[in-house]
């Protein structure tokens, strides 16, 4: 008998609940998530989210949601086009918010604007609701930008969560450096630079969200230096 670990990298698992409303008509929150789904089929499933400061994870995504079509852009894309979506996106979620709560608009189809995923970058709302059908030693939360700075210490961390042995450090480094290359844009497909309007709106709709995070969490790493 072989035993292994069966592994599934789809991100938009935590966030990604968008028939809630269609199911559950007049409801202000959705009932159910995909974390107590996840919970019903396999109890003992341990979840591992990896948070990039949300300022440049939108960043990220509107220039990958370009690139792959997801979202038709109007290229080439500039910072100018950006900070429109970005005013875009932070006015459909503040308006959710006069008749809504935080986490009925983090879930809310009304306030999905794909271009630049605002809402996925609301992490403690998600968080919280896996923490509701899950032991918390089953939840692994990992610092994106730490695992870049040294991934060595973060593979040996994710191998301890998992209870499989280390990898052998000449492995890790090989599979590093293969990894370099990946997801890389082509020019007409990266911003040269973000606004400083932009920048200063996202910093302040992200402080009240940011502050939760910490506190859920316990350390203030997760301001990630941003103003709170």
């Amino acid at each position: 008998i072989v035993h292994g670990i069966t592994m599934d990298a789809t991100p938009s698992y935590v966030w990604d609940n968008e028939y809630w409303e269609t199911f559950h008509h007049g409801y202000k929150e959705p009932p159910v998530t995909n974390a107590d789904t996840i919970a019903k089929i396999n109890p003992k499933t341990k979840i591992i989210f990896s948070l990039r400061d949300p300022i440049d994870r939108m960043r990220s995504a509107y220039q990958y949601f370009c690139k792959v079509g997801a979202w038709r852009c109007d290229k080439p894309i500039t910072p100018e086009k950006y900070h429109n979506l970005v005013v875009e996106a932070v006015d459909k979620f503040n308006n959710c918010l006069k008749n809504n709560t935080v986490r009925g608009c983090a879930y809310s189809t009304e306030t999905h604007q794909l271009a630049t995923h605002l809402y996925a970058s609301i992490y403690h709302v998600y968080i919280i609701d896996f923490m509701k059908v899950f032991p918390r030693d089953q939840l692994y939360v990992l610092k994106m930008e730490e695992r870049i700075s040294d991934p060595a210490t973060s593979a040996n961390n994710l191998c301890d969560f998992l209870e499989i042995p280390r990898f052998p450090e000449e492995l890790t480094d090989s599979f590093n450096e293969r990894k370099g290359g990946r997801n890389q844009l082509a020019d007409e497909m990266k911003l040269p630079y973000v606004l400083t309007e932009t920048t200063e709106l996202l910093e302040e709709f992200f402080k009240p969200y940011l502050r939760d995070l910490v506190h859920l969490l316990g350390d203030e790493k997760w301001y990630w230096k941003r103003p709170h």
